[in-house]
């Protein structure tokens, strides 16, 4: 394992990072079309999941950061 490029470990990591700020992107972009489904919704009970589903996709892009930071 000596024989390992540091660059490439360097290369390794910005790839994981840079993936993990892609899906929290994706993540709050689903939210916000969900948002937008939810306001739209006239059936009360839908709109409330909507509503809940969007807001799990905002926690998942918020895990993601963290993680991320931590």
């Amino acid at each position: 394992m000596a024989s390992l490029d540091p660059g490439r470990m360097v290369g390794a990591v910005e790839f994981i990072e840079t993936a993990s700020r892609q899906r929290a992107a994706c993540y709050r972009e689903r939210a916000t079309q969900l948002l937008v489904m939810a306001e739209a919704e006239p059936i009360g009970t839908l709109r409330g999941s909507l509503l809940e589903l969007a807001a799990q996709y905002e926690t998942l892009a918020e895990n993601l950061e963290i993680s991320r930071d931590g």
